[in-house]
């Protein structure tokens, strides 16, 4: 006889299904359960053993009367649903199924209900009988199991029924419960299924939600994304937990405690596995340049520090070696490193403290979140501290010069801030910006009738000027904004400013030898 091999394969569909809503309280049915369960996976119990590959042409609902998932449990098929097919005689063709034990129970399950007592034989069966004896046959053959023992015991009732009939419960409607993985995780898309989410155990691990759910933590903060899904559950990583735990609140202390048996239990083993001899002798550099905030999840900068100083023994034996990274030993670090701490490009905080940093600033770094309100009451040496990571001024501009969007361009009006207009010339003031400014100072147009300019004669929008250097190779100057007065005639053809083209520049710059 030719054996065939038929294999079932259900079709893909998880383009469709890959974001749209789920009825949770819903009967067990593709859409509903593939989501969360695309593999459908052999299952040996202690109970059963039970291969849903063999039961792909039966509907779920067959089986799984009830959702699959409700009140913190999952909802197993009774026995009542396994012997719809098993054991049933399907006229000529035979039994649908089979019907022993040990098709679907393994060895050592006990057969016997827990609710035959020892002395189930006598009165308490005949009690639980009185019900209705249908259920008995599910494991009983009633002609030798059940009349025959009658009979000997001389048992007045009629003989029992010859086949179990299978009376399955009406499927009841129920209010839809959905959950939208699409959505923002939220409480309410939990608790059907989890009404005690603390109840999960995960090794090593001590969590609850209450601590967090007391002070106002939305869902979101720690899954940004729906938690279940085909690829299994996605649990927060502890980089989550440490945007909090360790965190320093200005002024008000920890936000959350960063000791590691505050999350892990006594007997956790806290160093991972993947800090090998090689690793924890230099290998782990790599991973401290590219993801240095991984390391700091553990590690204080003063680890690092003292190792990286040098004459600390390896766990190879060696002595450490003093480290400096390479772009330190640059001239222009001194003036570069602000820019670099501001983008994040560098672990600084791997070997300087704010009290190394304070050394040479006496601006507070990083800046604690009064900051902005505060800086203005700094000493004399505040501006310099801010150019060294503020190098473009836009952003200080548009709140600094707020105050004076159209005042008049003139020394009251700017020297508060800008000492060097006042006390130099022109042609000496370093800032070309500045200089820019001051030579307009005695400057007014004829139909203006001496008044002087205002800032937004130029500054159209105000904060920056119309026109931005593009081009390196121009220098500071951007001169088309300047030739729109400069040699330029008004309407009615009245020259608005003297000095065109290369003349304006000698204004200033009488070496240029042009």
């Amino acid at each position: 006889m030719a054996v065939v091999a038929v294999a079932f394969v259900l079709p893909s569909r998880a383009s469709s299904t890959e974001t749209e809503p789920i009825v949770v309280s819903g009967l067990a049915s593709r859409e509903t359960c593939s989501p969360c369960h695309p593999r459908l996976d052999t299952s040996d119990g202690e109970r059963v053993n039970f291969d849903h590959a063999s039961h792909l042409l039966v509907q779920c609902m067959a089986c799984h009367r009830a959702p699959a998932h409700e009140g913190g449990g999952s909802a197993v098929p009774a026995m009542e649903s396994c012997f719809a097919c098993h054991g049933l005689q399907h006229g000529p063709v035979g039994m649908v199924a089979s019907g022993d034990c040990s098709s679907c129970h393994p060895e050592s399950f006990p057969l016997r209900p827990v609710t035959h007592v020892e002395d189930w034989r006598a009165k308490p069966h005949a009690e639980a009988s009185a019900a209705g004896v249908n259920g008995c046959l599910l494991c009983h053959d009633a002609p030798l199991d059940c009349d025959a023992c009658h009979v000997e015991q001389n048992v007045d009732v009629v003989a029992m029924p010859a086949l179990y009939l299978n009376a399955l419960p009406r499927l009841e409607a129920r209010p839809a419960v959905v959950v939208d993985r699409a959505a923002t995780p939220t409480a309410s898309q939990c608790l059907y299924c989890h009404p005690d989410i603390d109840d999960f155990d995960v090794e090593g691990l001590v969590f609850t939600h209450n601590p967090h759910l007391e002070r106002a933590y939305r869902c979101v903060s720690c899954h940004p994304v729906f938690p279940h899904g085909a690829a299994g559950i996605d649990r927060p990583e502890m980089r989550t937990c440490m945007r909090c735990h360790g965190l320093e609140h200005n002024g008000k202390g920890s936000v959350a405690s960063a000791e590691c048996a505050k999350c892990h239990t006594e007997g956790f083993e806290l160093m991972p596995s993947d800090h090998t001899r090689p690793f924890l002798s230099g290998e782990h550099s790599t991973l401290a340049t590219e993801d240095g905030a991984y390391c700091s999840q553990c590690h204080a900068p003063s680890a690092c520090v003292e190792c990286h100083n040098g004459g600390v023994e390896l766990a190879d034996g060696r002595l450490s070696e003093k480290v400096i990274p390479e772009g330190h030993l640059e001239p222009a670090w001194r003036s570069d490193h602000g820019g670099v701490y501001l983008a994040q490009k560098g672990m600084c905080v791997v070997c300087h403290t704010t009290e190394f940093c304070q050394q040479c600033h006496e601006t507070t770094m990083p800046h604690p979140a009064t900051w902005l309100a505060a800086h203005s009451k700094g000493n004399g040496t505040l501006p310099k501290d801010c150019a060294v990571c503020h190098s473009d001024r836009k952003t200080c501009q548009e709140c600094h010069h707020a105050a004076v969007r159209s005042a008049e361009l003139i020394p009251e009006n700017c020297v508060r801030c800008h000492e060097e207009m006042d006390t130099d010339k022109p042609t000496e003031i370093e800032v070309a910006g500045l200089a820019e400014h001051a030579v307009h100072f005695a400057v007014a147009q004829p139909d203006k009738k001496g008044e002087p300019y205002t800032c937004d004669d130029c500054h159209i929008g105000f904060g920056s000027g119309g026109v931005q250097v593009t081009s390196p190779a121009m220098g500071p100057h951007d001169m088309r904004l300047c030739y729109e007065c400069h040699g330029a005639l008004d309407l009615r053809n009245t020259l608005i400013a003297p000095y065109s083209g290369a003349e304006l520049c000698l204004r200033c710059h009488s070496d240029l030898n042009i």
